[in-house]
């Protein structure tokens, strides 16, 4: 990762990626079952509010331009505090990667594939998302602007297939259950949010133009937000909260209310082609995170020696953790978010206090 670099284009493409595919799949059923038709109100404020804590961590990411998080966490707190936190990251980005590939195994076990046993599924996944590591963090972030278009192009088939369904009344009234009930239930948002919070903190080094960093990060996660809560407001206009509720996989749901003419009356299909881009980015991503925060906090110098018995964990726990769908949606109510809530909003704020009683926040070249 020394010597990598990623353009503009490449940091703009990450973070919708990061963000939209799980939250399409499971978290809108997840927020859904919270707060009814409002699922898309409390995912936007959820989004203003990760949106805002994006450009708090380039903030702190521009103070040390060339460093990732473990190694300014090092440099502000000390050596064994920063060991911790590199123990602590890799942790979540291994766990974020177990809820990220399940997002593909089980839309192939529920929908496509039924009779296939899910460790095959598990396995080939986890396989794939390898050799996208080995690849390089290049490779994927090269990916990663394809992906997007995808799911540009996934989103534009799915309003023109449903806009004639669509119900205005549907979504009202507006804020039913109250703001507060919005407002504390965007957390439910933030197991996707913390993808992109904490990998900004792993990838930012790689950035080869900081100086229009606050502006790129503005603007993918603005880009991230449209695609994503389009998906939402669509399914209670189209379906109604007490159907969307229903089902775990809404999108997939979603899809099959969709209808492109009368001679491609369901597209499921080609709703998983094109989605399916963006989830393996994210997953890539992950496990790369993952691999090099261990790799920085124990020093190992080649990455074989992390990446086989990773993948061989990683396998296990996405298989555990995805063989019962209501155990997962359970997870991803309790106690994911609460976690994801806390790393995300609690690590940058340590980190800037730390910043702050040492001086280390002042402009740098990088701005």
């Amino acid at each position: 990762m020394r010597n990598a670099k990623i353009d503009q284009i490449q940091y703009f493409s990450l973070f919708p990626n990061l963000v939209f595919g799980k939250a399409i799949g499971f978290t809108s059923g997840v927020l859904s079952r919270q707060v009814g038709a409002d699922v898309w109100t409390s995912m936007l404020i959820g989004f203003v509010i990760g949106t805002l804590i994006m450009l708090f961590m380039t903030f702190i990411g521009s103070r040390f331009p060339d460093k990732t998080i473990l190694q300014y966490s090092s440099h502000l707190l000390g050596k064994w505090p920063a060991k911790w936190i590199g123990v602590i990251l890799f942790l979540f980005f291994s766990v974020a990667f177990t809820t990220s590939a399940n997002v593909i195994t089980l839309h192939i076990k529920e929908y496509l594939l039924p009779e296939t046993p899910m460790i095959v599924l598990t396995v080939s996944y986890v396989l794939l998302s390898m050799y996208g590591v080995i690849l390089g963090i290049e490779v994927i972030l090269r990916l990663a602007l394809f992906a997007l278009i995808m799911t540009i192009l996934l989103d534009f088939l799915m309003v023109i297939g449903s806009i004639a369904k669509f119900d205005i009344m549907n979504l009202l009234p507006l804020f039913d259950r109250g703001i507060v009930k919005n407002i504390t239930s965007s957390i439910y948002l933030f197991p996707d949010l913390s993808f992109a919070v904490l990998a900004v903190g792993m990838l930012f080094p790689l950035l080869n133009q900081k100086k229009k960093a606050y502006s790129l990060t503005f603007k993918s996660m603005i880009a991230a937000t449209l695609l994503t809560v389009t998906w939402p407001l669509f399914e209670i206009g189209v379906m109604g909260a007490d159907i969307t509720k229903q089902y775990v996989v809404t999108c997939m749901q979603m899809a099959r209310s969709a209808q492109l003419t009368l001679y491609l009356p369901r597209y499921e299909l080609i709703m998983m082609i094109l989605f399916v881009w963006g989830v393996i980015i994210q997953s890539m991503v992950m496990f790369y995170c993952a691999m090099y925060s261990f790799k920085q906090t124990t020093g190992i110098k080649k990455d074989w020696y992390i990446i086989l018995p990773l993948s061989l964990i990683l396998m296990i726990g996405t298989y555990l953790l995805g063989y019962d769908h209501n155990r997962f949606v359970d997870f991803l109510t309790t106690p994911w978010p609460q976690i994801t809530t806390s790393l995300s909003t609690g690590l940058p704020v340590i980190l800037f206090l730390a910043a702050l009683i040492r001086g280390k926040l002042k402009r740098t070249d990088a701005e």
